[in-house]
C-alpha cells in the first residue's frame, strides 16, 4: 500500500509527501529495497549526501547485513570522493554476496581513480630521476589491485560491458598486458 502511495504522490510531483512515505516504508519494510532506494536516489540527485548518508546508516543499523544497503553506503562515500571508506563498504558487500558485480566494478574504478590522482600529482618530477621509477611502481600497483575486481565482474556479467570494459582497457593498457588489451579492444 505505501509503494502505490509514494507512487501517487510522485506522480503527482508532491515531493514533500513523496519523501515522507518514503521514509515510513523505509522504516516499516527495511528488506524491501524500493523506499530506501528511491530516496537514496532523490537525496544523490539533489547533492544532499549529509541526508542520503544519514538513511544509509539508518537502515545499516536496522539491517547490517543487507548486501544492497552495504553497496548504498560504499556507492555514497564514493560519489562523495571518501574512496577509502568506500572500498571498505564495497568489500563488505562482497562478504554477504559474493556475486555482487557492481561492487567488484566500483572497486576496480576505485583504485583506477587513485591511480589517475596519484599520476596528476606527481607530473612534476623529472622522468629520469629514481624518485620517478617509485612512483610509477606505486601507479602500476593501484591498476594491478584494479585489475581482479573488473575480471570479476566481467566473470559475473559478461553482457553487461558498462561494468567492466573501459577499466579493463584501462588496465591492461597502463599494465602493458598486450593480448588481454587487443583482446578487449575488440570489444570496443
Amino acid at each position: 500500500v505505501l509503494e502505490y502511495l509514494a507512487i501517487a504522490y510522485k506522480t503527482q510531483n508532491d515531493t514533500i509527501q513523496w519523501i515522507d512515505v518514503l521514509k515510513k516504508g523505509a522504516k516499516k519494510y527495511p528488506d524491501h529495497p524500493f523506499f530506501y532506494g528511491h530516496l537514496i536516489d532523490y537525496y544523490s540527485n539533489h547533492n544532499q549526501y549529509d541526508e542520503a548518508m544519514k538513511i544509509a546508516d539508518e537502515m545499516l543499523k536496522i539491517s547490517p547485513d543487507n548486501a544492497f544497503y552495504r553497496y548504498v553506503k560504499g556507492y555514497l562515500c564514493h560519489n562523495t570522493k571518501d574512496y577509502d571508506t568506500a572500498i571498505e563498504f564495497y568489500k563488505k558487500t562482497i562478504e554477504v554476496d559474493a556475486d555482487y558485480a557492481e561492487a567488484y566494478s566500483n572497486l576496480g574504478l576505485i583504485y583506477c581513480l587513485k591511480a589517475q590522482e596519484y599520476t596528476e600529482k606527481s607530473t612534476t618530477i623529472d622522468i629520469k630521476s629514481a624518485k620517478y621509477k617509485e612512483e610509477q611502481a606505486i601507479i602500476k600497483k593501484f591498476y594491478e589491485v584494479a585489475k581482479p575486481y573488473y575480471e570479476k565482474a566481467r566473470l559475473l556479467k559478461p553482457d553487461q560491458t558498462e561494468l567492466w570494459l573501459q577499466g579493463l582497457y584501462r588496465i591492461y593498457y597502463n599494465l602493458n598486458m598486450g593480448k588481454e588489451f587487443d583482446e578487449i579492444e575488440k570489444l570496443m
